[in-house]
C-alpha cells in the first residue's frame, strides 16, 4: 500500500464516521457543557453532577471530542477551545441551535432513507413520518422551536453581509414572505429608518417574532401577519423578499408561491429571492451538499440560474439581475412581465 492509498483510506474512514462527531457534539450541546466551562476547566464529576449525566459515559464523550479539538483535556479536567466556544449559549455567533437541530429526531431520522429517495424519487422525511416537514412541525412544537431557532441562527450569520452588499434604500415597504422570526427584516428596518415592513409566516412561527421586533425597536414600522403563503401573501409592498424559501419546495409548489406573490404585487413592485445558485462549473460546489439536504427533508432542491429563470417565467416574472453576496447566497431579482 503506497502513501496515496493510505491517505485515501484514512480520508474515507473519516467521512464514513462523520455521524460520530455530529452525535457527540449534539450530546454536549443538549447538556450545555460549554456554558459550564465558561469560567475555566472543570472535572467530569462536577459536570456530571450539574447535568445529571453518567460520569463515566460523559467523560468518554468529552475525551473523544478532545481528540478533534472541540475541548481540551488536562489534569484539571476539560476546558473550552475555539470550537467549543461556538457552543456558548449567549455568544452572538453561537452555533448551539445548529447542534441541537442536528441531533433532533426530525433532522437525523430521514437520512436513513436516502437510498429510498435515490431509488424512488420520494422524500425520505415523508416516508419516515408520514407527512411533510412543515405539517410535522405544526404538530410537534418542540421540534418546530428547534428548527426555527436553527433558521434564525443561519439568518443572523449572513444578515450583516446582506446589508453590506445589497441596497434596500429604493423601497418603501418590504414584505418578507416566510420570514420566520424576522431577523433579516428587522435588521433591514433598523438600518433603513424610512422603510416599513410586513413579516409573513405561519401563525405558530411568527409568535416568536414579537420579542425580537421589540428588541430591534421597529414595532411602529413592522406589521406581523400570520398566514400560509400557499393561500395568499400580504399586499402593499414594493419589494417582496423570499429568503431560503423556494429551495424548500418542488418546482410546482415554488411556482405556486411565486404566483401568490405576483397576485399581491403592484405593477412596479420587485421580487427579491435570496438563495444559493448551483454553478455550471463542475469545480464550483456552492449549494450541492445542501441540495441533498433538501432532497431528504422537503423534496425541494437548490437550483441553477437558468432553473430560477424558468421558475420566474412560469409565475409571470422575468429574472432581471443576480447579485452575488459572497456568503454562498445570491440576490436574485425579478420584475413582473
Amino acid at each position: 500500500m503506497d502513501n496515496r492509498q493510505r491517505s485515501s483510506i484514512s480520508r474515507m474512514l473519516s467521512l464514513i464516521d462523520g455521524y460520530l462527531s455530529t452525535s457527540l457534539i449534539y450530546v454536549v450541546a443538549e447538556l450545555k457543557i460549554a456554558d459550564l466551562l465558561r469560567d475555566g476547566p472543570k472535572d467530569t464529576a462536577y459536570l456530571a453532577q450539574k447535568t445529571g449525566a453518567h460520569e463515566q459515559c460523559l467523560y468518554r464523550v468529552l475525551r473523544a471530542l478532545s481528540c478533534i479539538q472541540v475541548f481540551r483535556e488536562s489534569k484539571r479536567g476539560f476546558e473550552l477551545t475555539g470550537l467549543s466556544e461556538c457552543l456558548l449559549s449567549d455568544s452572538p455567533y453561537s452555533l448551539l441551535p445548529s447542534a441541537l437541530y442536528a441531533g433532533d429526531e426530525a433532522s437525523w431520522r430521514p437520512w436513513g432513507e436516502l437510498l429510498h429517495a435515490v431509488k424512488t424519487g420520494e422524500t425520505p422525511f415523508e416516508k419516515v413520518f408520514g407527512m411533510d416537514l412543515f405539517t410535522y412541525y405544526g404538530s410537534h412544537p418542540h421540534s418546530s422551536e428547534i428548527f426555527d431557532n436553527y433558521m434564525d441562527v443561519v439568518t443572523k450569520h449572513i444578515v450583516r453581509i446582506i446589508l453590506a452588499k445589497y441596497d434596500f434604500s429604493p423601497y418603501k415597504v418590504i414584505v418578507d414572505v416566510g420570514g420566520g422570526f424576522g431577523s433579516l427584516l428587522f435588521s433591514i428596518l433598523a438600518k433603513y429608518k424610512d422603510i416599513r415592513g410586513i413579516l409573513h409566516d405561519l401563525p405558530h412561527v411568527v409568535q416568536g417574532a414579537y420579542p425580537l421586533r421589540k428588541e430591534y425597536q421597529v414595532e411602529d414600522r413592522c406589521e406581523i401577519v400570520g398566514g400560509q403563503f400557499f393561500d395568499s401573501v400580504p399586499e402593499g409592498g414594493d419589494l417582496y423578499l423570499l429568503k431560503s424559501i423556494l429551495h424548500d419546495w418542488s418546482d410546482e409548489k415554488a411556482i405556486a408561491i411565486l404566483k401568490n406573490c405576483f397576485k399581491a404585487m403592484e405593477s412596479k413592485s420587485k421580487l427579491l429571492v435570496l438563495e444559493r445558485i448551483i454553478q455550471d462549473d463542475v469545480n464550483r460546489h456552492e449549494g450541492k451538499a445542501l441540495d441533498i439536504f433538501m432532497m431528504v427533508h422537503t423534496g425541494g432542491k437548490e437550483r441553477t440560474r437558468e432553473e430560477y429563470s424558468e421558475l420566474f417565467q412560469s409565475a409571470g416574472f422575468r429574472l432581471s439581475n443576480v447579485v452575488p453576496l459572497g456568503v454562498d447566497c445570491n440576490a436574485i431579482e425579478g420584475i413582473r412581465e
